[in-house]
């Protein structure tokens, strides 16, 4: 038997899924557009629900479903940006310019990520050196 608090969070699970895949689904299929203009506002989408994610986890400090989400949607909007700067119709200089800048970016989040990974696995550490006293 579940408790109303497990239903309600599965219920927040299954809207907050719905709502994902409405939004994909009106960019990749209603969204009247260039191929490469999709990628990009796909690339945007995820990098807001990456950026919603992280900070919800900074908020719950979920590491098994909220840190991974967040790490998964990162990678999705780089994918989509990249496509995007690659796909389009533009000159080969804007395309460079365009991938160095996103780059720049990218690795300045990872390296954000790698800190904060670092961090935690030092509280993580200081933690396991404490002991009870009897």
């Amino acid at each position: 038997m579940l408790r109303l608090s497990s239903v309600v969070l599965i219920a927040i699970a299954a809207i907050g899924t719905f709502v994902l895949a409405a939004i994909y689904g009106y960019i990749l299929l209603v969204f009247s557009g260039d191929f490469d203009t999709r990628l990009w506002w796909i690339g945007l989408v995820s990098a807001i629900f990456a950026l919603g994610f992280y900070i919800l986890y900074a908020a719950t400090a979920n590491r098994t479903i909220l840190r991974p989400l967040a790490g998964a949607f990162f990678a999705i909007s780089v994918g989509g940006f990249y496509a995007s700067i690659f796909s389009n119709q533009d000159g080969e200089f804007t395309k460079l310019v365009w991938a160095i800048v996103l780059s720049v970016l990218t690795v300045a989040a990872l390296a954000g990520i790698y800190m904060m990974t670092r961090e935690g696995e030092a509280d993580a550490m200081r933690r396991a050196q404490r002991r009870l006293t009897p």
